[in-house]
């Protein structure tokens, strides 16, 4: 197996305000990443230079989501998914909230 392969890679503007980083990656299955996927989704405020949401995956959370980006890092909410195509519906689906499409 490759050290990584990627299943998803895709950047994206919304608006002039915000942006969209996709990574999914399959990885050496490995004490952090005991599934083999490495998860980044992340919504970019443009305006303000900084991620205003993210999805990601590591031990020893599994998937979460940090909804409170910039202020707070810590704050996460456990996704109840091992499944990244799951896991993107989910975050896509806060960032239409967010941006209000």
């Amino acid at each position: 197996m490759k050290a990584t392969e990627f299943l998803i890679n895709e950047k994206f503007e919304i608006n002039a305000r915000y942006s969209v980083s996709l990574t999914a990656l399959r990885v050496p299955k490995s004490v952090k990443f005991p599934l083999g996927l490495k998860v980044k989704y992340v919504l970019i405020d443009v305006d303000g230079g900084f991620a205003r949401l993210l999805v990601d995956n590591h031990e020893p959370f599994g998937f979460h989501i940090h909804t409170q980006l910039p202020d707070d890092h810590t704050v996460r909410e456990v996704l109840t998914t091992t499944d990244h195509n799951e896991a993107l519906q989910i975050f896509l689906k806060e960032v239409e909230r967010i941006v209000g499409l």
